[in-house]
């Protein structure tokens, strides 16, 4: 029981984290700078992916209680979602666009003042 409590978290998240990062292309919350956005085709593919892997893991899993073939099913897709919601992670860590510094660096002051 607990794993399904587990098991539907995750895809939830998988599909809250899709739709915002395809919606966030179109409609951006503001809440990040321009230069630290990611770049829109690319956050588009992932919330593709993100949201069809978490709306297949709550079919499968829903289905499941009807057909027990299903079930057995849940724990592979846990691990398929757990390793895209990884490889997802590592994406906007260390692919992901990073901040794009716009003008030139201020003068130094040697004067002691910090």
């Amino acid at each position: 029981m607990l794993f399904l409590v587990f098991y539907f978290i995750l895809f939830s998240i998988l599909i809250f984290q899709g739709t915002h990062v395809a919606a966030e292309v179109k409609n951006p919350l503001g809440t990040l700078p321009e230069e630290v956005g990611q770049a829109p085709i690319a956050s588009a593919r992932w919330g593709l992916a993100l949201i069809g892997t978490g709306l297949l893991g709550v079919l499968v899993g829903l289905a499941g209680f009807w057909w027990t073939g299903l079930a057995a099913l849940r724990t592979p897709l846990f691990c398929l979602g757990g390793s895209v919601l990884v490889l997802f992670a590592l994406w906007v860590i260390f692919l992901g666009r990073k901040a794009e510094f716009i003008g030139k660096p201020t003068m130094a002051d040697d004067h002691g003042h910090h």
